[in-house]
């Protein structure tokens, strides 16, 4: 069976059974369809959609890599990107993964805060050698004349750590977004789509469900 053929399969599979006994913690029917995800579409990175605003309230978004997720989502980026300057004067953020292959998405709303240095450092150490580069070479949403800049710059990186360890640059570390609300979505054979929705309730949580 193809790849594709396979997750047709499961998609298939989703539609008809939606979300039935819902785990009572999001974090862990997160887990369960991260483990899904990862089964049917090996190789590819949990990506969302990040969504900021900075201190007018405007808007905006992209796909980053969530690296791992714990009692909240974490990744990793530039402190000087736009994110970043967002993230810095106001905390809000809303994450959304888009597993439209397999007829799911996820909503996460919360607070985004800075990782430990301690935190930054460990995941650093296990990045690739030339990921690890570019964190130094490139100055992330700054203004370029063009791609030779951080060629070069990646250049001279490369010949700085060579024969050594590369520390993690003070510029570049990791956040993370603890939810307080979390809603799944599931496509459904008969189109009355699956929402649940998990609100933070003191120490716990609680859960709803949503009209399509």
């Amino acid at each position: 069976m193809t790849a594709t053929a396979d997750v047709t399969r499961l998609a298939a599979a989703y539609r008809r059974t939606g979300i039935e006994a819902p785990d009572p913690d999001p974090l862990g029917q997160f887990a369960c369809w991260l483990e899904e995800w990862r089964a049917a579409c090996p190789g590819l990175p949990a990506s969302a959609v990040l969504a900021t605003a900075d201190h007018h309230g405007r808007p905006s978004a992209r796909w980053v890599d969530v690296a791992h997720v714990d009692h909240g989502f974490v990744f990793f980026t530039h402190h000087a990107s736009r994110k970043a300057a967002d993230l810095a004067v106001n905390r809000a953020a809303s994450l959304c993964f888009g597993w439209l292959d397999l007829g799911r998405q996820v909503r996460v709303d919360g607070t985004a805060d800075r990782l430990t240095d301690v935190e930054s450092d460990a995941h650093f150490a296990g990045l690739p050698r030339s990921l690890q580069t570019l964190a130094w070479a490139s100055e992330q949403s700054a203004e370029i004349g063009d791609r030779e800049v951080v060629r070069e710059r990646f250049g001279q990186a490369r010949e700085r750590f060579a024969g050594q360890e590369i520390p993690r640059p003070v510029h570049w570390g990791g956040y993370r977004v603890t939810p307080l609300e979390v809603e799944f979505w599931q496509r459904r054979g008969d189109e009355i789509q699956d929402r649940l929705r998990y609100h933070r309730d003191g120490a716990g949580w609680r859960h709803v469900r949503l009209a399509p």
